[in-house]
Parts: C-alpha cells; sequence; structure tokens
C-alpha cells in the first residue's frame, strides 16, 4: 500500500490520520489490540504515536479589494497556511523506524 508519508531521521509523519487507523488496524491484526496501549507500543514495537496539527503551505489568494488584513494572522494560521491533522510516530532507535517501514510502508 501506498501513503502519504514524510519519513525523517526517527519520525515518520502520516498526513491523513486515517491511513495511519489502518496501519494501526494492521498492527492490532499482527500483536492484539492492547498494542494501541501508548507505552505496550513503545515497549514492544520502539515509537509512541501523537496527534499533531502541522502547518502547511496553501495556494494563497489575493485579498480583495478594499478587504483589511491584520498582516500577519487570518484567524490562527499565518496567511498562506492552514493547519493540517497529522500523526507524528516517534522512533527510539532508527532499526526499529527500519523495520516498520520495510514491513508497514
Amino acid at each position: 500500500m501506498s501513503y502519504k508519508v514524510t519519513t525523517k531521521k526517527n519520525l515518520i509523519i502520516f498526513h491523513n490520520p486515517d491511513e495511519w487507523a489502518q496501519v494501526l488496524d494492521r498492527l492490532a491484526e499482527d500483536f492484539g489490540t492492547v498494542i494501541r496501549m501508548r507505552h505496550i507500543m513503545r515497549r514492544e514495537l520502539g515509537f509512541t504515536a501523537r496527534d499533531h496539527q502541522g502547518l502547511e503551505r496553501n495556494q494563497p489568494k489575493p485579498p480583495r479589494p478594499g478587504s483589511v488584513l491584520d498582516g500577519y494572522h487570518w484567524g490562527t494560521a499565518p496567511i498562506g497556511y492552514h493547519y493540517e491533522q497529522q500523526v507524528h510516530l516517534d522512533f527510539y532507535t532508527e532499526s526499529a523506524q527500519s523495520w516498520f517501514i520495510l514491513k508497514y510502508l
């Protein structure tokens, strides 16, 4: 299966939380439902999962003539960006991350 993920040293970012849910279901099939517990996931698989709101660039729209922008923010995100729900997997060793990538991604 192909997922929209970003891989960095000791970090895997799922840009779509639904894709992480699919992988988590596969983990539960392999290890049992107890693997969904954070401390068990860390002990058995070498990572913890956390929800995150990542700042992503969007296609900025030019302001309408006569509209007033505060110059820095439109709501809570900077102009030209939006927040995206993500799931970050923080790995404690590179070998655990490599094993996870080979088996589940």
